[in-house]
């Protein structure tokens, strides 16, 4: 894809994570900070995303699908390729604690821009939550 400049692609692909993918509508996603590189999204919590009834704590499978949107989005505005080629190859999670029944963060870093693959990190947290 040929872009303008930097702003044109940022823009694009911020329209189209937030407001044309239908999983990252039901999740309410909401990109607080985007470029080349590195994101960092906002998922708000929803009685959906229960996991744990018990404890109330966040499902892990969705908290899988938000590392993988936000590692794809920044694979994404680094390869400028369509986003229907961005596909996930690999994909390890540590869940460290439970989420609690609150808004989750996801942050996401380039690791490595190869010519076909790129490596991202992902790292989700609660702001106040050390134990998240």
């Amino acid at each position: 894809m040929n872009f303008k400049d930097k702003e044109q692609k940022i823009t694009l692909f911020r329209e189209a994570f937030q407001n044309m993918m239908p999983a990252n509508k039901l999740f309410g996603l909401i990109i607080e900070e985007l470029e080349e590189g590195y994101t960092k999204i906002r998922v708000p919590f929803k009685e959906d995303f229960i996991g744990d009834f018990i404890q109330r704590r966040w499902h892990g499978g969705i908290l899988a699908s938000i590392a993988d949107t936000a590692g794809g989005l920044v694979g994404a505005v680094t390869l400028a390729s369509p986003v229907e080629k961005i596909n996930t190859i690999n994909m390890r999670i540590d869940y460290l604690h439970g989420a609690k029944a609150v808004d989750i963060y996801a942050e996401a870093f380039l690791v490595k821009n190869g010519k076909r693959v790129v490596n991202v990190d992902v790292k989700i947290f609660q702001e106040g939550n050390e134990e998240a």
